[in-house]
């Protein structure tokens, strides 16, 4: 009698299992680009589970993610460093940051801007941690 119980749910596993298989293979098939926010390596990586994400494309992919504020905001700076590998400083009189700040009528006390890598990604801490995410390429 257990023989048949053991089979039963192997059977239900393996079923499980290919079924699991076969939608992660048409999840990569589907979304191929590593630019692509729906791209398998971005959303590991967005979740922590993809260390080996080329974190270019990961920024790349940014622009397209509607959560991608979820990503920086309320990190510091070393977080940002660490969670995109480096973070460039960058002088408030560059165009992007004197062009935001005159659209938020100017800058606060405490207030810093940096870019997340290589990348349009213009991160401004307020006493060291993230407040606003702004794609400088927009």
């Amino acid at each position: 009698m257990h023989s048949k119980w053991i089979k039963r749910v192997a059977f239900a596993l393996l079923f499980v299992t290919g079924g699991m298989l076969l939608t992660l293979g048409v999840w990569v098939a589907t979304y191929p680009d590593a630019g692509d926010p729906k791209n398998i390596r971005y959303v590991l990586w967005t979740h922590g589970l993809n260390k080996g994400m080329n974190l270019d494309d990961a920024l790349g992919a940014m622009t397209g993610d509607v959560h991608r504020d979820k990503l920086v905001l309320g990190l510091s700076e070393a977080q940002l460093a660490s969670r995109f590998g480096y973070v460039k400083q960058i002088s408030k009189d560059q165009y992007c940051y004197a062009e935001y700040s005159g659209y938020r009528g100017g800058t606060t006390t405490g207030e810093k801007a940096i870019f997340l890598r290589d990348s349009a990604w213009m991160v401004i801490l307020k006493n060291g941690i993230a407040v606003d995410l702004v794609d400088c390429k927009a």
